[in-house]
């Protein structure tokens, strides 16, 4: 058992729920493997709480990774924001420098490193909110030149297209129920909504199935379950799959690397990894 002392560093996640988070067991698991003196804990803080805890944690917590619904509404209140977190609209990772909170976002860097290797260069993401924002800024640094974005809400599809064709992707709306086109035409194909998840609707899966094939790259940033149907879909029909379990895993290394300076090493990443499935099978 971990002993505390007053020299213990203190990091933790805020959002809603967070009752059921793997982040505690993957960054306990980080501290451990490097022989750093932390404790990793999640507090639940719904939206309207926010203001009041970034003052308590100000004072208590070395860092802290923020959750859904707060990366968003967090970025107004903090002291400063890295310039990747303010391109993108969200936070996820905030370090404490002396009473300061700067803001940062790994989970463009979680996405990216589930994607490297995969040469990336037309891409549906499927979905327009921060994660879908996350997946976009993403695939523009790993020099993809087209994506398409397909979502429900016709508006908000527009909207991350534009934001997509300023950073100087050739970004395409589409509606979401004929996203088994584009997802014909890309070499990449992310799912950037809970569409699949055991908490929305397991036994459903984005309407790209049809469009799927071999050689393709396809990563859902669902991981309960570890294998939704779509990357079921993909797999039987040839495709490289990735879980969303690789997302997470890496987003918490990066932030680690953030505030401790902790390397974030594919080793590392195997360890943290085992670490989450263990806590996902006893969840």
């Amino acid at each position: 058992m971990r002993r505390c002392s007053p020299s213990t560093r203190l990091y933790g996640l805020i959002g809603s729920p967070v009752s059921h988070s793997l982040s505690p067991a993957i960054h306990c698991e980080v501290y451990r493997r490097a022989g750093v003196d932390a404790v990793y804990l999640a507090w639940e803080t719904p939206l309207e709480r926010l203001e009041e805890r970034l003052e308590a944690l100000r004072s208590l917590a070395h860092g802290f990774n923020v959750t859904t619904p707060l990366k968003e509404a967090v970025l107004s209140l903090l002291d400063r924001v890295e310039a990747e977190a303010a391109e993108i609209g969200a936070v996820n990772t905030v370090r404490n420098e002396d009473g300061e909170l700067v803001g940062y976002n790994t989970d463009y860097l979680g996405v990216a490193e589930c994607l490297r290797g995969s040469r990336p260069r037309v891409a549906l993401v499927i979905g327009a909110g921060g994660a879908a924002r996350a997946a976009v800024y993403a695939l523009y640094r790993l020099g993809a030149e087209k994506v398409y974005i397909a979502n429900r809400g016709a508006e908000r599809a527009r909207r991350l297209a534009g934001w997509a064709g300023r950073l100087g992707l050739d970004a395409t709306p589409t509606p979401l129920e004929e996203a088994a086109v584009p997802a014909a035409h890309a070499d990449t194909v992310v799912n950037a909504t809970p569409l699949g998840s055991l908490a929305c609707c397991p036994d459903q899966a984005p309407p790209v199935l049809e469009g799927l094939r071999e050689g393709q790259l396809v990563f859902d940033m669902v991981y309960r379950p570890l294998e939704t149907r779509l990357l079921r879909a993909a797999r039987e029909r040839g495709a490289r799959t990735v879980d969303g379990l690789c997302m997470l895993v890496w987003q918490a290394l990066h932030a680690d690397r953030i505030w401790l300076g902790i390397e974030p090493t594919r080793e590392l990443y195997e360890t943290a990894r085992k670490a989450a499935l263990e806590a996902l099978a006893s969840s």
